[in-house]
């Protein structure tokens, strides 16, 4: 069983768009984790109880880590797309399997 090249090449093609997503992620968590604040916006967000530099840490780590997760998923999908749509066709192989026995078990049982 060979896998096609069009089964393969829509996984690949959706792991390197994962890839792209989380770089931008990354690139956006490293500009939001670098930005100089200005004093005193910062002083007057304290008079309402906003702590800026800790909102942007922290969205900075929640960006870096789904930045983190798309780019390992997309790079699962894009390295191994030919191993996946083996191991794909072999489950549904088994599912049908399993459907056409139980079909057969019940037709013999009655």
């Amino acid at each position: 069983m060979n896998t096609s090249a069009a089964s393969v090449l829509w996984l690949e093609l959706l792991g390197g768009l994962l890839v792209v997503l989380g770089a931008l992620l990354a690139w956006l968590a490293f500009t939001l984790a670098g930005q100089p604040i200005d004093p005193d916006l910062e002083k007057n967000l304290l008079r309402i109880r906003l702590d800026l530099p800790g909102f942007l840490d922290g969205m900075a780590r929640h960006l870096a880590t789904a930045g983190a997760w798309m780019a390992g998923v997309g790079a699962l999908l894009f390295f191994g797309a030919t191993h996946l749509v083996r191991l794909f066709r072999l489950a549904l192989g088994l599912a049908a399997l399993f459907a056409v026995g139980v079909w057969v078990w019940l037709a013999l049982k009655a």
